[in-house]
């Protein structure tokens, strides 16, 4: 599944229809019940920093959306019922949150008053158009301090339809949303067909907030994995990591941000890649890692890579296509200068990421609630930590289909100020996508710095191993 800017969506033409709540249900939600499940510590900085842009003024779409056609023209009230099927399934899309002196407090929309109706909005005839219009009703409509905090809506056409479906980041994630094609799919074709939709049993993440928020209370600042990550904050004096290379901004700046992307291999050249990972003595995501250690050294003399990778938290088959945010930043470091080859940087980079992959479960915002004295986590509520994401969707639900119904993910315009990097390996293509502030330093050095650690996979790939050459060397 690719990700796409919405900027540089283009829809074919049609009828463009939406799904709203109604009255009964609208009215619902506006004296809906305080719910005692908490935030999870992702959704309340998510949520704060939402605040905290919106009062500076700092442009951000916090949401995430998916798009995908299905043959023939739409049947409008069976997709209606599948999606108020679906929405039950996943308790979160069920929850807003209000601010009462300053606390987050979660609120609770009942299941048996949640309905909705189809709205025909109206014919569009261009792709930009309908782009302008989904994307105005993706930013005005998703919120997690208003409910409903997603918007789902349909272009229909004789030939095939394309459904849509935006929703707050705070209720989903970069695998969560990819999970929606399938599910929705076979919940449409079981209404339209009268047959079950057989979809596996799942469980909420508003238990999964619960559930985190009592281990984090156990973790107080003697647990090994707090020393685990102040060890790694050390490190860098006290600081997030930060792309290694000159990007020309100020600490207090803002910049609009500029996506890149680049395909990394093919079916067979990831295939390779893996292999060559696994005869050297590590995985795919460790072998990622390495080649950006080793673009470190190269272009910016860095003796190792000190980083935050992403690791999702579904630790028990309930989650597994929970509709959540189940995501967590670990700290990875390992020394790359000295390293002859390849796989002397892959061992440590494995063995480092072993190790930070147990700290799923310890949010590193626990860490800075039991000692603040030492990171630099929150000093700006706006600030977004950078990371690097390896996903292998490939055993995803309905992944062989994805290509020929134009499954995309949708991501919103935003301001950066550092270069996060998320790595997708899809059945026949690898990628990488990246974004970086629009700086002429930025624009230079980001795109060098790719193509290099483009260079060191590929090679791999290729030839099995890839020769570290010192900074020097690199430059020539």
């Amino acid at each position: 599944m690719l990700m796409t800017p919405i900027l540089d969506y283009r829809p074919r033409p049609g009828l463009l229809v939406e799904w709203v709540v109604g009255q009964d249900t609208a009215a619902a939600a506006e004296h809906a019940e305080p719910h005692p499940a908490p935030p999870s510590y992702v959704q309340e900085r998510h949520i704060r920093r939402a605040l905290a842009n919106q009062e500076s003024g700092k442009i951000q779409s916090p949401w995430l959306a998916t798009v995908f056609d299905l043959p023939g023209r739409l049947d409008t009230t069976a997709m209606a019922t599948a999606l108020e099927k679906w929405v039950r399934r996943h308790p979160t899309l069920l929850t807003f949150f209000r601010l009462d002196a300053d606390r987050l407090r979660r609120h609770a929309v009942p299941a048996a008053e949640f309905s909705l109706r189809t709205e025909e909005i109206g014919r569009f005839d261009s792709a930009e158009r309908i782009r302008e219009r989904l994307h105005d009703r993706f930013d005005e409509g998703t919120s997690p301090l208003t409910w409903p905090s997603f918007v789902a809506g349909a272009i229909v056409r004789d030939d095939s339809s394309t459904v849509y479906f935006a929703v707050d980041h705070a209720h989903s994630d970069g695998y969560s949303i990819i999970l929606v094609f399938d599910e929705l799919r076979r919940l449409y074709r079981a209404e339209v067909d009268g047959t079950p939709a057989d979809l596996p049993e799942t469980g909420s993440y508003v238990d999964f907030c619960a559930l985190e928020r009592a281990r984090a209370a156990e973790v107080t600042a003697d647990s090994p994995a707090v020393r685990q990550w102040l060890d790694f904050w050390i490190s860098g004096g006290g600081q997030p990591p930060r792309f290694p290379l000159d990007l020309g901004v100020a600490p207090d700046g803002t910049y609009p941000a500029v996506p890149v992307d680049l395909d990394l291999f093919d079916a067979a050249e990831a295939d390779a890649f893996a292999a060559a990972c696994k005869r050297l003595g590590g995985g795919f995501s460790a072998g990622l890692l390495a080649a950006l250690g080793i673009a470190n050294h190269e272009l910016a003399g860095l003796d190792g890579y000190r980083g935050l990778a992403v690791v999702h938290t579904r630790d028990e088959p309930r989650w597994a296509t929970t509709q959540g945010w189940f995501i967590n930043l670990v700290p990875v470091r390992f020394p790359v200068a000295g390293a002859a080859g390849f796989g002397d940087v892959l061992r440590p980079a494995q063995e480092a990421f072993a190790a930070a992959r147990g700290l799923a479960g310890v949010s590193v915002h626990r860490v800075a609630e039991v000692v603040t004295e030492a990171l630099n986590v929150q000093a700006d509520p706006r600030a977004v930590l950078p990371m690097v994401s390896y996903i292998d969707t490939r055993p995803t639900p309905g992944a062989e289909d994805w290509e020929r119904s134009d499954c995309q993910v949708l991501g919103g315009p935003g301001d950066s100020h550092d270069v996060p990097i998320w790595v997708n390996r899809l059945p026949r293509r690898t990628y990488l996508k990246a974004s970086h502030p629009d700086t002429p330093q930025a624009r230079a050095n980001v795109p060098r710095y790719l193509e290099h650690v483009r260079e060191i996979l590929r090679t791999v790939a290729r030839t099995g191993d890839y020769a570290v050459r010192t900074p020097a060397a690199a430059g020539t």
